[in-house]
């Protein structure tokens, strides 16, 4: 790495250019009940019925109808993006046409793909990674009318298999945060990390006290003028980043803290991005129109499995860490329930799914389309489906539908691993009762597929899952699940019996 030389800020002025990136990472998580497709009522975010109302309310339509999306990087989590859809089409809408309207002006996109769950990639097995990458692919084809070029990766999280996998689907670019990488970086500027097979990644590194400071210090955000004549400038001469020759300052942040978490900062974020910016000399550019500008002339190897918001690796989403309060080993208890019972259910798949279907991974990746109506049961079936599948002792329609809800039911283990489940601090919270929720869902789908009881087994690696706030188990949250039909599930087993095998294993219950 060159040492640049100390700059002092007479110089600021005659360094240029000074390229300023604001990236929103806007995402909320699968909230509905997987058997009903409602939202339950969030009494915390009254007077609104849920949060996803709360945040269109205070950030997402503001910044739309203020025309922010426009001149900002973004990425539009698909979860939510389906929901606004769904809810809200005119906000969403403006938010999709924000792109196009990039495009229309600079000749490249401003929004970034993402994968289609919120999840943890490092920790997923190499199936599922590929699968929520492609569907988030897919997503975003359907959604912008084109083919992605970037993608945000869930908390940053990246290990070099899914950087692999990436670029085998033709992404080009992703961002990271500076302490990911193995060696110090010059924030102002991409870099290439090398692949396999002599593919390769551009990694945009964002600037870390800037983009901190935006987040989580709201007197840092209160007047964009300020802000972009003062703040941004006095942190380019302390850390000795003003040069001779083009540079980016990335601000990467959650898009919510525009209005949701910090009042009225989407209006400091018009003001920044109308006036305020260029009014102080910066000049602003999003991140692939940048990279066609300035491609990257250097390379940078990685810190794997890494994250932004975790300083333990991926930890904090595995395992737990000293990043959340508490005791955090319900994490992985946790993870290793769902984990056995992703493992079990994926068994299950290949075996009967492959009755009906050539390849039933191959299937699973296409399933999004069909599930979403992009395309044609007769397509779909066309590509996946075996020659003779649809003839025998049952008919064409009952093994259509036990495929149907064999896929589906990968559908939701794939999104019980959300990772909000795992950041916050207690196992006795909404987040990770929606993780068994969903995962309740796949065991109800393969039971009526297939008569087989996943639920028994779940539970019993679920008492192992225990909230230190409350003398609650993850498998005490389950059974406080809402009511269904008892017919869409296995019995549930009494307590005394699960407490019984348990002891018959040799595990505490006390």
């Amino acid at each position: 790495m060159l040492e640049q030389p100390a700059v002092s800020e007479a110089e600021t002025s005659k360094a240029a250019p000074l390229f300023l990136c604001i990236h929103g990472h806007f995402y909320q998580p699968p909230r509905e009940d997987p058997f009903t497709g409602a939202i339950p009522v969030e009494a915390e975010a009254a007077p609104f019925a849920n949060f996803n109302e709360k945040i269109t309310a205070e950030c997402y339509r503001p910044n739309a109808e203020a025309g922010n999306f426009e001149l900002i990087s973004y990425d539009l989590g698909p979860t939510l993006a389906s929901w606004l859809a769904d809810h809200h089409p005119g906000v969403h809408q403006t938010i999709v046409e924000a792109d196009r309207w990039h495009r229309a002006h600079y000749g490249t996109g401003n929004a970034l793909a993402h994968p289609y769950h919120h999840v943890i990639l490092p920790l997923a097995n190499s199936r599922d990674k590929y699968t929520q990458i492609v569907w988030g692919l897919e997503d975003f084809r359907q959604r912008y009318g084109r083919e992605a070029v970037g993608m945000w990766l869930p908390e940053t999280a990246v290990d070099m298999e899914t950087l692999d996998l990436l670029a085998r689907c033709g992404i080009t670019f992703t961002v990271l945060a500076p302490w990911q990488a193995a060696t110090s970086v010059d924030v102002t500027e991409p870099y290439v990390v090398r692949l396999p097979a002599g593919r390769s990644m551009t990694v945009f590194f964002y600037h870390a006290p800037l983009s901190g400071a935006v987040s989580f210090d709201g007197n840092v955000t209160t007047n964009a003028d300020h802000f972009a004549s003062t703040i941004l400038p006095s942190h380019l001469v302390a850390e000795k980043l003003v040069r001779q020759e083009p540079q980016l300052i990335l601000i990467a942040t959650d898009g919510e803290l525009y209005g949701h978490h910090w009042i009225w900062r989407d209006k400091f974020l018009t003001r920044l991005v109308r006036h305020s910016a260029e009014a102080a000399g910066f000049q602003l550019c999003t991140l692939e129109r940048y990279l066609r500008l300035h491609p990257p002339r250097r390379e940078v190897t990685l810190r794997t499995p890494t994250a932004w918001s975790c300083f333990h690796g991926v930890d904090r989403w595995s395992r737990g860490c000293a990043c959340t309060e508490g005791r955090s080993d319900w994490k992985g208890a946790l993870r290793q329930a769902l984990s056995c019972l992703a493992a079990r259910g994926d068994q299950l798949f290949e075996r009967f799914a492959a009755e009906v279907l050539r390849d039933p991974w191959a299937a699973r990746n296409g399933y999004l389309a069909l599930r979403n109506g992009w395309r044609s049961p007769e397509s779909f079936w066309e590509e996946f489906a075996r020659p003779a599948a649809f003839t025998g002792k049952a008919s064409g329609p009952e093994k259509r539908q036990r495929a149907l809800q064999l896929l589906e039911a990968e559908y939701y283990l794939l999104c019980s691993f959300t990772s909000c489940a795992f950041f916050f601090e207690d196992l006795d919270r909404i987040e990770p009762r929606n993780a068994l929720a969903f995962a309740r869902r796949a065991i109800s789908l393969f039971w009526q597929a297939l008569g087989v009881d996943l639920q028994r087994d779940f539970l019993q690696d679920l008492r192992a899952a225990r909230s230190w706030r409350r003398p609650l188990s993850g498998a005490d949250l389950y059974r406080r699940l809402p009511r269904i039909r008892p017919d869409l599930l296995p019995p549930l087993p009494p307590l005394r019996e699960l407490a019984q095998e348990s002891e018959g294993q040799g595990e505490d219950v006390a």
